[in-house]
């Protein structure tokens, strides 16, 4: 299997099974991204996938808690389900290999790093308000060139006021082509996802405020092929909410 993967196909695959079970049938076989946790009181391995279903299997069971794997997975009834609290998770059966997704965090000191290759597009952020559900990662979904050989390495910095004036927070992707081209290949294009742990921008603003919550107003600029200076994604917005005092 190939680690080009499509948010949009996974989440198109979430409506086509919600439109089965519409119909009446609790079965389903689909593919998505899952972020495996780990249980605080059995500490069974399940996953929570992008699709918003809960699920278990044996084959969970060896991988690293705080971990992304793509996978292909089905259930049915007859798989039966497992307690783990008030919540019920779907014993799965796994097929193929699962695909670990590559996992960066963000640094919160400004960067002098120059800028050494640029994405050809990046998507718009998937993330879920609730920290706890991805284990607060940001999926960023992007494109960009590279030879046979050649691995792209995605970098997050938070650039500017350490103080967020107006709770304006301001974020660099930046892209590194790393790697020995195998002689003769010639350049492609190509799609991968990476997860953002978000936390340490969580940590840093948790508590900073009188009020019970703090919205942090957050932009992201990359670099885009064809131009001079950054560009910013999607020219939007994005919000975390973190607790204050």
């Amino acid at each position: 299997m190939k680690k080009m993967i499509l948010l949009s196909t996974v989440l198109g695959v979430a409506l086509l099974m919600t439109s089965c079970l519409e119909e009446g049938s609790r079965n389903y076989a689909e593919s998505s991204v899952a972020y495996i946790a780990q249980d605080d009181i059995s500490f069974a391995i399940y996953g929570k996938t992008l699709t918003g279903r809960i699920i278990t299997s044996q084959q969970m069971q060896m991988m690293q808690p705080g971990t992304f794997k793509f996978l292909n997975y089905s259930w049915e009834e007859e798989y039966g389900q497992t307690k783990m609290g008030e919540f019920y998770l779907d014993n799965v059966v796994i097929s193929g290999d699962p695909v670990p997704l590559d996992q960066t965090t963000l640094n919160l000191g400004d960067t002098a790093q120059e800028v050494s290759a640029k994405f050809l597009a990046i998507d718009p952020p998937y993330y879920f308000n609730d920290e706890n559900y991805l284990g607060d990662h940001w999926l960023f979904e992007y494109a960009y060139e590279a030879k046979k050989g050649e691995t792209a390495v995605v970098s997050f910095y938070k650039i500017g006021d350490p103080e967020a004036v107006n709770n304006e927070i301001k974020i660099d992707i930046h892209l590194a082509i790393v790697g020995t081209p195998e002689a003769g290949s010639s350049v492609t294009s190509k799609i991968d996802i990476i997860a953002l742990n978000m936390a340490p921008l969580r940590a840093a603003y948790e508590g900073a405020s009188q009020t019970a919550t703090k919205e942090l107003k957050i932009t992201f600029r990359y670099y885009l092929k064809g131009q001079e200076g950054p560009v910013d994604l999607q020219q939007t917005t994005y919000r975390m909410i973190v607790a204050g005092d």
